[in-house]
C-alpha cells in the first residue's frame, strides 16, 4: 500500500529502506507490475505511470502511491503489497489499520485503488494482466498527468441569434484571432443557432464533428449541413451507421461513446457540442478530452446551472488540456530556455525498469560531492540571485544541497512531505516573499503547489518518468510580471541509450542545442533569436551566448515504437494464437523491426506495413467484415480447449444476447454460473476436478466474472469476434459478425456447434454426458 515515512526519514526511498531484503523484494514486485502493464498497454505507455506519487491522507500525513495514473479526469492508484505483515506470526495490527486509513483516504479523495500482492504479480501474471485490461480498457487512452497545463482559452457570449447571427459570426472570428480555442453561445430555442454554427464551421473549414444527445437533433442538423454546405460529404454516427470518414459527421453521443477510441483525436478540426450544459456528463467529458480540434463551439439555452457553476468553466474543464507547446505558443505559459550541464556520473550500471531507476543504485551514483558542488556552482555562476528550484534525488540529497547553497550565501531551504505542515508552509511562504531564493525538493513540488515568479529550474534528479519531468517543469512555466522566460538547467549524466533520463531536448524533440537559447516559444521569436542573438541575456558570465552549436542524441524509444505493432498486437491483427509469432521470433524464423530488452524482459515490435507480408508467410488471414462469419464458424467448429469454458460461454451469449448484439456482463456471468450449477443439481460431472468451475458453488459472482473475462472471452476477443464496452458493463459481438448471425437459424447452428464441442470435451475428459440442450 501507499508508503509513509516518519518525520526526518528519506521519503523518496521505501519506508523500510534499511531492511535491504524487503526493499529488494518491493523493487522486484514494482518491476513485475510495470512489465505487466507494458504487456497490456504497450511499452511506450509505461511512461504515463507516475511512480512514488505523493499525496496527503485525511489527517494531513504525507504518503506515497506506488504508481499513479490519471485518465479522463479519473485518478487511479496502483499498489503492490507484500502480504507478510498480514499473516501469522508476523501480523501487525497497527500496520494493517494504517493501510486501511491510507486506502480510505485515497478513496475519499476520488482515487480508484487497485492492489496486488507481489505473489500475484510473480505467479499469476495472466490474471493480473486480464484485470488491468478490464479495469482500464474503458478509459479513452491513457493520458498523462497534466494538471499544470492550462485549459482551453475560452469565451462566452449571449446572442439572440436570429437577429444577430452576423454579430455572432464576427465575435467568433474575433475571439479566434485572440487565441481563443473554445467558446460558448447562449441561444433561445428555435433562434437559428444551427445556421450560425454551420456558417462558422464553414469559415474554419473541416472536417467537422457535431455532437448531440438526442437522435432528432442529430438528424435535423445533418439535414441542415446538407442544405447549407452541399459541396462536402455528410455522414452520421448512430446505431447501425458508422461514417467517421465524412467531411461533416453528425453523431449521437451515446453511440459514439462506445467507439470514439477508433477515431484519431486530431480527425476533426471543428467540434460543435449542442446543449453544452450536458458537457460534464461522463460520455460528453470523455469525448471532449479525446478529440483535439482547432476550435470547439458549445451551444446552450440554459447557461445558469442549479449548482451555480458557470457552464463555460465546466465546459472548459471537460475539454482536453492544451499541450505544453500549444500553451507557450498561445502565450498561456512563458517561453523556455535551456542549458545542458554535462557530468561524468555513470548511470549505465544503474538498474532500471521502464519507469524508474532502482532507487538505491541511483542514490549511490548521483549523491556524490563533486556532482553536488557542480549543481551549486552552476547556479552561482549563471543565475545567482534569481528565484529557483533544485529538484533532488531524495530528502537527504535536498538537505545536503540546501546546506551547500547556504554556505555560498544563497538563502535556501530543503522542503519535503516529511516536514511538519506548519514548517513546510512557512518555508514556502518565505520563498514566495523572496526571503528564500532556492528550494531544494524531491517530491513536494511535483504538483499541487505553484509560485509563478520562479525563473530557474535545476533538474538535478535523473528520471525515467516523463510525468515527473513534466510536473517539475510545470512548476516554473507560469507567467509573472517581468518574467521573460523560464531557464532550465538539465544535468546530463552518462547513461545508456535506453535508460537516458528525460530532459527538455528529448521532451521537445529538439536535436540542436544552442546554450541558453529558446527551446519552446513562438516560432518567429526562435528564428529571430537565431538570426540576431538573444539581446539582453538572462544568463550571465562564462560566455554562454557564443554561437557554439551541438547536435545531441535525443533518441526516445517510446517515440520509436509508438507507431509500431507489438508482437501481441500483430498476433491479434492476424488472428494468430497468442504467442505464435513470438515463438517464431524466438526460433529465429522471424526478425522484428525493433527488439528491446529491459532487464529480463524482451519487447518485440513490427512496422505496420509488414502485416500483410507476415500474414502471407505464415498463412495468417486477418479477420475482416467480409470473412468474419466464416472465420467465426470455423473457430467454433475447431474449439480447441483445455476446459469447457469456450462452448459454455458461447451458449450463454446466445441465450442472453440483446437485439443489438450485446449482453450485460452481470447477466452473462449468472448464466455461465447457472450452467454449471444445473449440471451439479442434475448429478452430472461439473468439470475436471482441477478446473475452477468444478467448485462452482464456492465461487463468488466476482470470481466467475473474472474467469469469464480472463479465459474464454479473451480467445474470442483476440480474433475480433467479441469486445466489451468502454464502461466495462457489456460484452458485444463485433457489429459485422452480429449482422450475419442474428437470425435464429444462424444462432441455432452456432448452438449446435457449441453442444457438439461440449459433448466431445466431456467424452475426452471422462466426464458424465451433458444434459440435452
Amino acid at each position: 500500500m501507499a508508503k509513509q515515512s516518519p518525520p526526518g526519514a528519506d521519503q523518496c526511498e521505501p519506508a523500510d529502506a534499511p531492511l535491504l531484503d524487503r526493499a529488494a523484494q518491493s523493487s522486484q514486485a514494482e518491476d513485475d507490475f510495470v512489465a505487466l502493464f507494458a504487456e497490456v498497454f504497450g511499452l511506450e505507455k509505461t511512461q504515463l505511470l507516475a511512480p512514488e506519487f505523493p499525496f496527503l491522507d485525511i489527517d494531513g500525513t504525507p504518503r506515497f502511491i506506488d504508481f499513479a495514473l490519471r485518465a479522463a479526469q479519473r485518478k487511479i492508484a496502483f499498489e503492490v503489497d507484500g502480504p507478510a505483515h498480514y499473516q501469522p506470526p508476523d501480523f501487525d495490527r497497527a500496520k494493517y489499520e494504517d493501510d486501511l486509513l491510507r486506502q480510505n483516504s485515497l478513496i475519499h479523495q476520488g482515487w480508484q485503488v487497485y492492489r496486488w500482492t507481489d505473489h500475484e504479480l510473480a505467479r499469476r501474471a495472466d490474471r493480473v494482466k486480464a484485470q488491468l485490461e478490464l479495469f482500464l480498457a474503458h478509459l479513452p487512452g491513457l493520458l498523462e498527468l497534466d494538471d499544470f497545463l492550462p485549459k482551453q482559452a475560452g469565451a462566452e457570449a449571449r446572442f439572440n441569434l436570429r437577429d444577430h447571427q452576423q454579430d455572432a459570426l464576427d465575435w467568433l472570428a474575433l475571439i479566434r484571432a485572440e487565441g481563443k480555442t473554445i467558446a460558448l453561445l447562449e441561444h433561445a430555442t428555435g433562434s437559428g443557432k444551427t445556421v450560425t454554427a454551420i456558417e462558422d464551421a464553414k469559415r474554419v473549414g473541416g472536417p467537422v464533428l457535431y455532437l448531440a444527445h438526442r437522435k432528432t437533433l442529430v438528424h435535423q442538423t445533418g439535414r441542415e449541413f446538407a442544405r447549407l454546405w452541399p459541396d462536402v460529404d455528410n455522414g452520421r454516427i448512430e446505431a447501425g451507421r458508422w461514417q467517421p470518414e465524412r467531411h461533416v459527421v453528425c453523431a449521437s453521443v451515446q453511440t459514439l461513446a462506445n467507439r470514439f477510441g477508433d477515431i484519431a483525436p486530431e480527425r476533426f478540426r471543428y467540434l460543435i457540442i449542442d446543449e453544452a450544459h450536458h458537457a460534464t456528463a461522463g460520455s460528453y467529458g470523455e469525448l471532449l478530452r479525446h478529440f483535439t480540434p482547432a476550435f470547439t463551439l458549445g451551444l446552450t439555452a440554459t447557461p445558469e446551472r442549479p449548482d451555480g457553476k458557470p457552464v463555460l468553466e465546466l465546459f472548459r474543464n471537460a475539454a482536453h488540456r492544451l499541450t505544453l507547446k500549444e500553451a507557450i505558443e498561445r502565450g498561456e505559459l512563458v517561453p523556455i530556455r535551456c542549458i545542458r550541464v554535462k557530468t561524468n556520473v555513470d548511470l549505465t550500471k544503474v538498474r532500471f525498469n521502464e519507469v524508474q531507476y532502482n532507487r538505491q543504485d541511483l542514490e549511490t551514483s548521483i549523491t556524490v560531492p563533486a556532482r553536488n558542488a557542480l549543481i551549486v556552482e552552476t547556479y552561482l555562476e549563471h543565475v545567482r540571485g534569481r528565484k529557483g528550484v533544485t529538484f533532488c534525488v531524495n530528502v537527504r540529497h535536498g538537505e545536503t544541497l540546501a546546506e551547500l547553497y547556504r554556505e555560498q550565501g544563497v538563502p535556501a531551504r530543503s522542503v519535503s512531505g516529511s516536514m511538519p505542515a506548519r514548517e513546510r508552509d512557512e518555508a514556502l511562504a518565505a520563498f514566495a516573499r523572496g526571503e528564500v531564493l532556492m528550494l531544494c525538493a524531491c517530491d513536494l513540488l511535483n504538483e499541487g503547489w505553484d509560485c509563478p515568479d520562479i525563473e530557474v529550474l535545476l533538474m538535478a534528479r535523473p528520471t525515467l518518468s516523463k510525468i515527473i519531468y513534466m510536473q517539475q517543469l510545470g512548476r516554473g512555466t507560469r507567467k509573472a510580471p517581468g518574467k521573460e522566460s523560464l531557464l532550465v538547467f538539465d544535468f546530463v549524466d552518462n547513461a545508456g541509450r535506453y535508460n537516458q533520463s528525460w530532459d527538455l531536448h528529448r521532451l521537445t524533440g529538439t536535436r540542436i542545442y544552442r546554450p541558453g537559447r529558446l527551446v519552446l516559444a513562438l516560432e518567429d521569436r526562435i528564428a529571430d533569436e537565431d538570426t540576431n542573438g538573444p539581446g539582453d541575456p538572462l544568463v550571465l558570465h562564462l560566455g554562454l551566448w557564443t554561437e557554439r552549436l551541438e547536435e545531441i542524441d535525443i533518441f526516445d524509444w517510446q517515440n520509436v515504437v509508438k507507431d509500431m505493432l507489438t508482437v501481441a498486437e500483430l498476433e491479434l491483427a492476424l488472428a494468430a494464437s497468442e504467442g505464435y509469432l513470438r515463438g517464431k521470433v524466438l526460433a529465429s524464423d522471424l526478425n522484428p523491426d525493433h527488439d528491446l530488452t529491459i532487464g529480463s524482459r524482451r519487447y518485440l515490435y513490427f512496422h505496420k506495413d509488414r502485416k500483410q507480408e507476415i500474414g502471407e508467410r505464415y498463412g495468417l488471414t486477418p479477420v475482416t467484415a467480409a470473412n468474419i462469419r466464416e472465420r467465426f464458424l470455423a473457430f467454433c467448429e475447431e474449439m480447441d480447449m483445455a476446459a469447457s469454458y469456450k462452448p459454455v460461454l458461447l451458449r450463454c451469449l446466445l441465450d442472453t444476447v440483446d437485439d443489438d448484439g450485446s449482453v450485460p456482463i452481470n447477466r452473462l456471468t449468472l448464466a455461465f454460473r447457472d450452467f454449471y450449477l444445473d449440471r451439479k443439481a442434475a448429478g452430472l460431472s461439473v468439470e475436471k476436478p482441477r478446473a475452477r468451475m468444478a467448485r462452482v458453488d464456492e465461487l463468488t459472482e466476482t470470481d466467475i466474472r473474472q474467469l469469464v473475462l480472463t479465459m474464454p472471452f479473451k480467445k474470442f476477443a483476440q480474433r475480433g469476434f467479441l469486445s466489451y464496452d468502454r464502461d466495462a458493463s457489456r460484452l458485444r459481438f463485433a457489429s459485422a459478425l452480429w449482422q450475419r448471425i442474428r437470425d435464429e437459424d444462424a444462432r441455432q447452428k452456432i448452438r449446435d456447434l457449441a453442444n457438439t464441442a461440449l459433448k466431445a470435451y466431456h467424452q475426452r475428459a471422462g466426464l458424465s454426458e451433458s444434459a440435452s440442450p
